[in-house]
């Protein structure tokens, strides 16, 4: 069922790439201002900016159940006339939402890794540049547990939403 849905997912690539990216903007931001405001930086402003960001991530978690399920109804109520059940639909469902935050924690990790070899790459040159590490790790998983955490609310609304479909939606214009 994993792999279906990641399927499913890449199949809808705008809507993926779009919320991929929102979702590695938020958890990079989220991770940066974790670290600034445990390192004492900007003060109380920073802890502000991480619940600003964790809000936006689950009215965008809420927001991208809600396309995923809405777009799609005709789709899942094929695949209820089918013989799958609510539970594989939400299965489907939640690996979608799932795959997309799981590719946005990569995404920050990758560029991380390669930002801290490109300074460490210039440090141990004949210039003399110094820059610290822009995030550490800790922050960054912490932060991608605490999104997976909030995605535990879009699977909420979408089994409610996928409760609601019924199969004769997949039936409607057959004849037409």
């Amino acid at each position: 069922m994993w792999r279906k849905a990641i399927l499913l997912s890449l199949r809808e690539k705008k809507v993926f790439i779009v919320f991929t990216l929102i979702y590695t903007t938020l958890i990079f931001l989220t991770s940066f201002f974790i670290d600034v405001g445990l390192e004492g930086g900007f003060g109380e402003m920073a802890w502000n900016f991480v619940i600003i960001f964790f809000v936006t991530s689950l009215f965008l978690s809420l927001l991208y159940a809600w396309i995923l399920v809405s777009r799609k109804r005709r789709v899942w109520a094929t695949f209820k006339c089918i013989g799958y059940t609510n539970k594989n639909i939400l299965v489907l469902v939640s690996g979608m939402i799932f795959f997309t935050t799981l590719v946005g924690f990569f995404i920050v990790i990758e560029v991380l890794f390669h930002y801290a070899a490109i300074i460490a790459y210039i440090n141990q040159t004949a210039i003399n540049f110094t820059l610290l590490i822009l995030v550490d790790l800790v922050p960054v998983v912490v932060t991608s547990f605490i999104f997976i955490g909030v995605q535990l609310l879009a699977f909420i609304l979408a089994y409610r939403k996928v409760l609601k479909v019924r199969p004769i939606i997949a039936l409607k214009k057959v004849g037409e």
